[in-house]
């Protein structure tokens, strides 16, 4: 069980759950409107799910589902869970409608094999690797967004690594929740602020610390260029797709991916 912390605030009513290492960041979630137990057994399980969700698609796991998967589908069609199975074509989907910008090969998404009558796929011996880093974070959001609404919750708010926000309902004092958007090159300057009431925001960006980690699939080269994305959507899982993928689009590009989706919000600001 991965480390997490929580703590019932009685006099606010707010209950504050925290996981310092998931999905490769940190998660620290807020919940409101129900009793210390109700809300306490919600925060379980939504550090059950989390767990459940790593151990599908972190590739850095060699017994995660998606690394046994990576391994088989190399030499003859594999199989996987019928959840996984639907994550794989959410992905093609999401390659087709951002140009190939979401492609969660890095290189060639159209390599793969997908079988649809048994629910396989195959690489031809053909090495690829299927990073669901783009994708993992903004599908548990949505994940978490059902199971909160399900178990009665209609008021929280999660932040996972400062990079993705997901808000269900408004803040306590009747508003809309204010989230910043940060300058990643000046520490401590906004370059924005997003107000979030039942959707979510997903930013994307280079980082003086760390500007090679974000790969076009068209060039095979890293990004370099000093640009930020946000995209403010009602889906979770589109706001995490679209960022990236805009963050890499041309402009032409750009304004041909944004007409594929509804309900999205886009603020680029690029860094002198």
């Amino acid at each position: 069980m991965e480390l997490s912390y929580s703590h019932y605030y009685e006099k606010s009513g707010m209950f504050h759950g925290s996981m310092p290492s998931i999905m490769g960041t940190r998660l620290d979630a807020l919940l409101f409107g129900q009793d210390q137990a109700h809300l306490c057994a919600t925060w379980n399980n939504v550090v059950s799910e989390l767990e459940r969700l790593q151990n599908m698609m972190n590739i850095f796991d060699p017994g995660s589902e998606i690394s046994i998967l990576m391994k088989k589908a190399l030499t003859a069609p594999a199989g996987m869970s019928i959840e996984l199975w639907e994550v794989l074509l959410d992905c093609r989907k999401y390659h087709e409608l951002t140009s190939g910008l979401f492609d969660i090969t890095l290189s060639d998404f159209k390599r793969i094999e997908f079988d649809p009558k048994q629910q396989t796929i195959f690489f031809h011996g053909y090495p690829i690797v299927l990073d669901l880093g783009g994708y993992a974070k903004g599908y548990a959001m949505k994940k978490i967004r059902n199971l909160l609404i399900s178990s009665g919750l209609m008021q929280a708010f999660f932040n996972f690594g400062n990079s993705s926000v997901m808000a269900l309902g408004k803040h306590p004092c009747g508003k809309p929740w204010l989230v910043g958007i940060d300058n990643p090159f000046s520490p401590g300057e906004q370059l924005g602020s997003v107000e979030l009431f039942d959707n979510a925001l997903s930013t994307s960006g280079n980082l003086p610390h760390r500007q090679l980690h974000i790969v076009h699939p068209h060039s095979g080269n890293y990004y370099t260029g000093k640009k930020v994305v946000s995209v403010l959507a009602g889906n979770d899982l589109e706001a995490e797709i679209l960022s990236t993928a805009l963050l890499l689009a041309d402009d032409e590009t750009s304004e041909e991916i944004k007409g594929n989706f509804n309900n999205i919000t886009v603020y680029t600001y690029r860094i002198p």
